[in-house]
């Protein structure tokens, strides 16, 4: 009933069995746990332990998590509770053993189309899962970032005749809030920029973490931050997640060698692995390492990597998109907003299992989409490198071959647009540089500002109510997991204005204190069976 209709589907029949199912991308997150004489089942992780479920840690979730933003597969924090897979069923009966089983919607298929096929297939599904994602009661807005996903949305629905309110947070200089300004008034539609101010940044870290089940983290879930602006503005969010990677936005895309898939992810987090192995108690910041590595090859393995070059991204769709979305969803939908993902329509997923690696790679027939259906906005520069997509066949970097060889080969087919990609990357470089050797940070804390809306690592440094209430979440819980002498030390160095792990690190850090120091908690307050 009520946000969890259509999503969650629990069944009780006559005889005892029950019977839980989720839908194809598990929208919404379920979770579930053995407990004595029972199993115990809830979308909110916390619960499970209110219910019966044992507090005790999985340590290779925590640092899964600590790592990743949250952890691999259907793991969470705790040992004995898992999440119910995209398209999972469950079933169980008195005197049985609980079984699972999925059929997920998003999965690789032999099938294919042309290239012209494609668009027209997606000419065809598109208006229809756009006017559906925007068909709520109330009044429904779009968060518009000025890249190609949410410009796919907001285009499409003009041209169907919907005319949603848009916003984005930050203001100018910042290029984001820019470049969708500049979209939405191609469009002419009534755009609102939500300012990030030294008020809002980290603003109800405490409730947000109680609405989030385990992943991601106050730090990092923006939009609990302006839950109130949001309620303001709108009762339904619509966003565009996850699009990029179904179109083909991931750079192990090309490889078809395990190993190398394997390190282009362990790429990614090795840097977080080992911080964040600080921050752990006991032999586990010795193992945490190695542990997140073995993991990642024992999620990727479990693929068929060498069938397709393209097949990591059906990976990262299951582990990492479905995650970060459903978390999404159920955060909002704790706060009182609906939320809708036209990417993850099973309409579009099912023509987007269809791709061929050839045409997501470097995301060209993405970007063949914009400058045929969605022409208005198609000239428009992106604000990730200031290139518009009428002006490039290249927007992903993908592995079979160096960022170098790709970035002159780009130059070849459009110099202006290569040459400002090499401009803006120099740049950074030059920036980084001068504040790593030579200890300048003006120029690259000024690019930062630019380049992102939330510079959690500047405002670590520069902004002390952000500072303030990241010291408040890392000192509101504790557990044994936690190496209380490390985070000890990153408060002193954060009140001396020298922090020495990044802002989102801690973040995570402070929300695994406080969740499993809560699921303790929980443990100690049960009522027992019968009492």
């Amino acid at each position: 009933m009520g946000a969890e209709a259509g999503h969650v589907s629990l069944l009780l029949c006559a005889d005892g069995e029950v019977e839980l199912t989720t839908d194809g991308v598990g929208f919404l997150p379920c979770y579930w746990s053995a407990v004595p004489g029972g199993v115990a089942v809830s979308t909110h992780l916390a619960t499970l332990v209110s219910l019966g479920a044992s507090p005790e840690p999985d340590e290779q979730g925590v640092v899964e998590y600590l790592a990743m933003h949250h952890p691999l597969g259907t793991r969470t924090l705790l040992r004995d509770a898992q999440m119910l897979p995209a398209g999972g069923r469950l079933r169980w009966a008195p005197g049985a053993e609980v079984s699972v089983s999925a059929v997920p919607l998003f999965v690789p298929t032999t099938e294919s189309l042309t290239d012209d096929a494609v668009i027209a297939s997606f000419a065809e599904l598109w208006p229809e899962v756009v006017a559906d994602a925007f068909g709520g009661s109330g009044e429904t807005a779009l968060g518009l970032s000025g890249g190609l996903d949410s410009r796919a949305i907001v285009e499409a629905a003009v041209q169907i005749g919907i005319r949603p309110s848009t916003y984005t947070y930050g203001t100018p200089p910042t290029h984001e809030p820019v470049v969708a300004a500049r979209v939405a008034a191609a469009l002419d539609l009534d755009h609102v920029a939500i300012p990030v101010t030294a008020e809002a940044v980290l603003a109800g870290g405490a409730q947000a973490l109680h609405r989030l089940d385990g992943a991601h983290s106050a730090s990092e879930m923006y939009e609990l931050w302006f839950v109130d602006t949001l309620r303001s503005l709108t009762g339904t969010v619509v966003n565009g997640l996850a699009g990029g990677p179904l179109w083909g936005d991931d750079k192990a895309v090309g490889l078809t060698d395990p190993r190398a898939v394997l390190d282009r992810q362990w790429q990614r987090y090795a840097a977080d692995a080992r911080i964040s192995a600080g921050f752990l108690g006991g032999d586990l910041a010795q193992r945490a390492p190695e542990l997140l590595r073995d993991s990642l090859a024992d999620s990727l393995g479990r693929w068929d990597l060498g069938a397709r070059d393209d097949m990591v991204l059906y990976w990262k769709i299951a582990n990492r998109q479905f995650r970060w979305g459903n978390m999404l969803t159920n955060a909002l939908r704790r706060s009182g907003i609906r939320a809708e993902a036209p990417f993850l329509d099973s309409r579009f997923l099912q023509l987007a299992a269809r791709l061929s690696p050839q045409q997501r790679r470097n995301g060209n027939l993405y970007l063949r989409v914009h400058r045929e259906l969605f022409p208005r906005t198609a000239r428009i520069p992106r604000s990730d490198d200031g290139n518009a997509p009428a002006a490039l066949d290249h927007v992903y970097w993908s592995g079979e071959t160096s960022y170098v060889n790709q970035l002159v080969g780009l130059s070849r087919r459009h110099p202006v647009s290569g040459v400002r990609r090499a401009a803006r990357l120099g740049g950074h470089l030059a920036r980084a540089t001068l504040r790593d050797v030579a200890g300048v940070d003006g120029p690259a804390e000024r690019s930062e500002r630019r380049r992102s809306v939330f510079p959690a690592d500047v405002w670590l440094r520069t902004e002390p109510r952000y500072g303030q209430r990241l010291c408040e979440l890392l000192m509101a819980g504790g557990h044994r997991l936690i190496d209380e002498a490390a985070v000890a030390a990153q408060l002193s160095a954060i009140g001396s204005g020298g922090p020495t792990a990044p802002a989102l690190l801690l973040g995570r850090v402070a929300a695994a204190g406080v969740w499993l120091s809560d699921y303790e908690s929980r443990a100690l307050t049960r009522v027992p069976a019968g009492a």
